[in-house]
Formats: C-alpha cells, sequence, structure tokens
C-alpha cells in the first residue's frame, strides 16, 4: 500500500475553523428539513364510523323490537282481535366540543424552521389530530355516560359505547380467552347483531394472541419456509356463528389497574356512527397584537343505532 501523504504546511482545515455548536464557528449547521412526529394518531373507530349530521345539541334516534316467536296455531274462522304490539323507544346522546387553542407569534412565523413552512399552520394540522385523538379515547371511555346538557358552564360530554348498556359478560379469568369470545358472540348472535369487529387495547391483545396462536396451542406456522417467516397473530377470527371479525388493536381503548373497567369489545361498526354537529374547521380570531391565534374544534355525538349491536366484555388485567 502506498504511504500516507504528508499534510500540507500551514493546512486550515474545520479543527481550526471550528463547526457547531462552537460559537465561533462560521460554517453552516447541518439540519435536515424533516420533522418527525412519532405520536400515534390512528384512531380506527372515530375514522372508520358512519359519518351523519346533527342537527340539535341533544341527538336522539329511535329504536323498536319484534314481537317474540311463536309456534302457535290460529282457529279456523276466529274473529278479528287486535294483538299486543312493540312501540319503538328513543335514545339520546348529548353533543360534545372537542377544541384546542393555538397562538403563535408572527415573529416565529416569519422564521425560518426546519422542516416547517409555517409554524401557525403546522400547529394547527397537529391539533387537529389531537381532537381525532380525544374523540377516540372519549368513544371508548368505561362506563361514560352523557351529561347534563342545560347549563352553559358544565362542559357537557357525550356518552360513550359503554354508556349505553351493551351485551355485557365477566371475565373469571381475568385475561382474554377463545371461549370468552364466542360466549359473547353468541349473545350477539341471539340479539340478531351482526358484529364485524373484535376490538382490544394493545395488552388484551397480545393475551388474544397467546390464546390462539401460542406454541402450546399448535397454531404457529411457518409461512413459506423459504422466506423464514414465522406468523404469531391473528387478524381475522370466524366463530361458531359464522362472524367474521376484523381483529383491531386500538391505543386508545383504555387499561386500568381497576381489571372491572377494562375490557374488549365485539361489534358492528355500521351501527356506531358519528353525528357531527360541527364539523371539523380552523377558525381563525382577530388581531390584538404581534401574533395569529386560533381555534381548532368539532362538535359531535356518538349514535349508536342499537346497543346489542355491540357488546363488551370486562374483568380484563392489563
Amino acid at each position: 500500500m502506498p504511504g500516507a501523504e504528508a499534510q500540507p504546511t500551514g493546512l486550515l482545515s474545520t479543527f481550526d475553523v471550528g463547526f457547531w455548536p462552537s460559537a465561533t464557528a462560521p460554517t453552516h449547521e447541518d439540519l435536515v428539513d424533516i420533522v418527525t412526529i412519532l405520536d400515534s394518531y390512528q384512531t380506527p373507530l372515530f375514522s372508520s364510523s358512519p359519518k351523519v349530521r346533527a342537527t340539535d345539541v341533544v341527538h336522539s334516534w329511535t329504536v323498536d323490537t319484534l314481537t317474540a316467536t311463536s309456534t302457535a296455531g290460529t282457529e279456523t274462522g276466529i274473529d278479528f282481535s287486535g294483538d299486543t304490539l312493540t312501540t319503538p323507544t328513543r335514545l339520546v346522546n348529548g353533543t360534545q366540543i372537542f377544541q384546542r387553542h393555538v397562538v403563535v407569534s408572527d415573529r416565529e412565523r416569519a422564521s425560518r424552521v426546519a422542516g416547517i413552512r409555517d409554524m401557525y399552520e403546522h400547529q394547527v394540522m397537529k391539533e387537529f389530530k389531537v381532537l381525532a385523538r380525544n374523540c377516540e379515547a372519549r368513544l371508548f371511555t368505561t362506563g361514560s355516560t352523557a351529561s347534563a346538557t342545560g347549563a352553559e358552564a358544565t362542559a357537557p360530554v357525550m356518552a360513550g359505547l359503554r354508556g349505553f348498556g351493551l351485551s355485557s359478560s365477566g371475565s373469571s379469568s381475568g385475561s382474554v380467552t377463545t371461549a370468552d369470545i364466542v360466549t359473547l358472540s353468541e349473545t350477539l348472535f341471539n340479539n340478531g347483531a351482526e358484529p364485524d369487529s373484535l376490538w382490544f387495547a394493545p395488552a388484551s391483545k397480545r393475551q388474544f394472541v397467546n390464546a390462539t396462536v401460542s406454541s402450546g396451542s399448535g397454531n404457529v406456522r411457518n409461512i413459506a419456509a423459504t422466506d423464514q417467516k414465522l406468523v404469531a397473530n391473528v387478524d381475522v377470527f370466524e366463530t361458531p356463528f359464522n362472524q367474521l371479525y376484523a381483529v383491531i388493536v386500538d391505543r386508545f381503548i383504555p387499561m386500568s389497574t381497576t381489571s372491572g373497567l377494562n375490557g374488549w369489545l365485539v361489534g358492528d361498526r355500521s351501527m356506531a356512527k358519528v353525528a357531527f354537529f360541527r364539523p371539523p374547521q380552523h377558525k381563525a380570531m382577530g388581531k390584538n397584537g404581534d401574533h395569529t391565534r386560533g381555534i381548532v374544534l368539532m362538535e359531535l355525538t356518538l349514535q349508536l343505532d342499537h346497543p346489542s349491536s355491540w357488546g363488551v366484555f370486562t374483568g380484563i388485567t392489563g
């Protein structure tokens, strides 16, 4: 190998000039023009739910039932007599305002920020994602019921899924089991529901996978052995009642140290509607100084077409 060449006499290099963060370095710093946000903003229920219109802050709809089946015969030529009929029942939910306030100095808006064209617009974009996250968490809040809608200062909240008295079962084992899933699925089947999805918090999804794909169950399979691929997951679950569930994990399903509050859910996504009274919007506020102000908000409620279309299994430990 050739020997190392001698450095020129009096060579001026970066070690002499200095580099950032030295206070005396004249060279430009190397700052990538990208901003990375790792926080999750996936909201499966809020995003996939059908969107409808609410025309008042108190939103209501009705449910009805069919008369119970009968195998009795009818006598020939009997006179008319009115049968006992069922009547509709009204369900109610109040709207909830999800709101964030943004204020950014105009000096900051004029600055050159890495990866951000306009700091105010960047903050507004983030707050729309925050609203969706907050709504997703509210939809799954344990035991959530709608608050009174009469007083303006009470900050009314909407009822989430579990505020409607879903078909419910409890766990004696404290963990997710396929037997419990089948039991609750049978209840929903007998209700006449057509659930299409199985919802887990991350911890309960792990329990579900352990119960269905563990090596002890014999369900772990090498798929395409030449790819050296091992699948230890379940994305679709079919019950004995021909119900085909998409298995969905949601970061915003709460897990508490109180097991009675924890649970997983089964439901028909088409029955859980988001009713917007005021759709997501940005309201620019008037100038009153050297800054820009705005409100990001939406007002909505949950319209659960029929509570018996969803079920919850409680008593799960994290």
